[in-house]
């Protein structure tokens, strides 16, 4: 007989997490949004999401969560998530956007607020440490109603997130070719030194 499990694994807790976003951005924005999940996860999207009938909007979105608030510092509760990226496949693009949330078990959905931040953000101010091929980050967002820490900008409720994300989507934006990528610079054991590195593909 297999045992029990006493609470949620991580592959269960990812695909919650995923499918609540899809929910939200979904209704949030009456529809006008549609998802499509990559059938690989080799450049770490959980999904592309375009505007209805308007394929030019793509963006695409990794989706991280944690279940339980962290205490930040004595009055301050917030959001610590902390992940690794092999070096090789950390991207910044405005068209790559990281979304954070906490999913309560108790209530079955986010705790608001949640964080919709671009990808150039999170692995600039995301306490970046490189170890190895590795690059790990660690966000670390008040939760508080009154705070004014560097993830502030980029609080949205849940019950906004699909009019936030077709904001995204519409504003204008500098495109990249598609021939660019952008790589962090390779500083063993150091945190982020001296902005990206912009290498070619050939």
């Amino acid at each position: 007989m297999s045992p029990r499990l006493t609470r949620i694994s991580l592959v269960q807790q990812g695909v919650i997490a995923q499918n609540e976003f899809a929910k939200l951005l979904m209704m949030g924005s009456r529809g006008l949004i549609e998802l499509a999940a990559p059938l690989t996860d080799e450049e770490r999207r959980d999904f592309e999401i375009h505007i209805h009938g308007s394929y030019g909007s793509a963006l695409a979105v990794q989706v991280k969560s944690v279940t339980e608030l962290a205490r930040l510092s004595k009055n301050v509760r917030g959001l610590h998530c902390q992940f690794t990226v092999r070096a090789a496949r950390v991207v910044n693009d405005p068209l790559f956007w990281y979304f954070f949330a906490c999913l309560d078990r108790q209530t079955m959905r986010f705790v608001d607020p949640t964080f919709m931040v671009p990808s150039n953000i999170v692995h600039q101010q995301a306490s970046p440490v490189k170890t190895g091929a590795f690059w790990e980050f660690t966000v670390q967002a008040s939760m508080e109603l009154g705070s004014n820490d560097r993830w502030t900008p980029y609080r949205v409720n849940t019950l906004d997130l699909g009019k936030k994300a077709l904001a995204i989507m519409r504003r204008p934006r500098r495109v990249i070719p598609a021939s660019l990528t952008f790589f962090p610079p390779p500083l063993a054991g150091e945190g982020w030194g001296g902005g990206l590195v912009l290498l070619r593909k050939r």
